[in-house]
């Protein structure tokens, strides 16, 4: 049984839906491989110098775009807290089953099982030795190094079914300060996204959403969109990809049309470095 003193550290999360948040810098910088397996580091500088690098502290892969989806999750529901004008705890408590059905984690019927309960055991352990050190929250102090794991803690209660298989009755989750921070403090970085993304299968669809939900926005103020060359996607991906292999695989999903939301378009660039306008379709909301 916890103490007086747990409960209040924890914040117990709400079932059902919940409007879709997602961190606004991380939508814009690698901070996961959008690589379904096999990468172990990722380093990145930005326009302005900002600086990122990813590396596990198991020395094992970093976390993917996919297993990201559990940390969309708790910003959503953190930021829920917010807007009802709570201070929600940096712990939340929830039930698996209820945070897979809320990502789509569950099969073409809309069933958790074994599968999936080991597919979210696994995503928890990659995020959880997932280092970030990066300089991309620099407001007024231009230098500042911070340094954090993109799941600060993780605590589960398991059962045996009749077949022995273990599955997470209850979880815990502990976001790190650097994304607490980001939902809750008094300047809120995150920003919408359409549960539509969860259908997304290509990491790099994946990436190429949350880039143009950053920088596209909804249309009002940047009718023309947002354009960045093909050399920029492929070093902001994080991809380890061979840049010809990249900018084919670009082409590729300019022409598939999956990208919610937004349409994509290859323009022109300088020095035979083709752009990709990201531009707001309002009639695909």
């Amino acid at each position: 049984m916890s103490t007086a003193r747990e409960q209040l550290d924890l914040f117990v999360a709400l079932v059902g839906d919940v409007p879709l948040r997602d961190d606004k810098e991380m939508m814009s910088a690698p901070m996961v491989s959008i690589a379904k397996r096999g990468q172990r580091r990722i380093e990145w500088e930005g326009p302005s110098g900002q600086q990122v690098v990813i590396t596990s502290t198991e020395g094992d892969d970093i976390a993917t775009i996919w297993d990201f989806d559990l940390v969309i999750w708790a910003i959503s529901q953190l930021n829920a807290a917010v807007e009802r004008d709570e201070t929600p705890a940096q712990t939340i408590s929830f039930r698996p089953y209820d945070l897979m059905k809320s990502i789509r984690w569950c099969d073409s019927m809309g069933r958790v099982g074994g599968r999936e309960y080991e597919r979210f055991k696994a995503a928890m352990n990659r995020l959880r030795a997932t280092r970030i050190r990066t300089t991309i929250r620099r407001h007024d102090r231009k230098d500042r190094h911070e340094d954090f794991n993109l799941v600060s803690d993780f605590t589960f209660d398991e059962i045996k079914d009749a077949d022995g298989h273990a599955r997470p009755l209850g979880a815990q989750i502990t976001i790190p300060t650097w994304i607490y921070r980001a939902v809750t403090g008094s300047r809120k970085e995150v920003l919408s996204i359409t549960p539509l993304y969860f259908d997304l299968t290509s990491g790099l669809d994946r990436f190429l959403y949350r880039l143009a939900r950053r920088h596209a926005g909804n249309g009002l103020n940047n009718s023309d969109g947002w354009a960045f060359s093909f050399r920029d996607l492929h070093r902001r991906s994080g991809s380890q990809m061979r840049y010809a292999d990249f900018a084919k695989a670009l082409r590729k999903a300019i022409a598939a049309e999956k990208i919610p939301t937004y349409e994509l378009i290859e323009e022109g660039g300088a020095n035979s470095d083709p752009l990709l306008r990201m531009r707001y379709r309002k009639l695909l909301l």
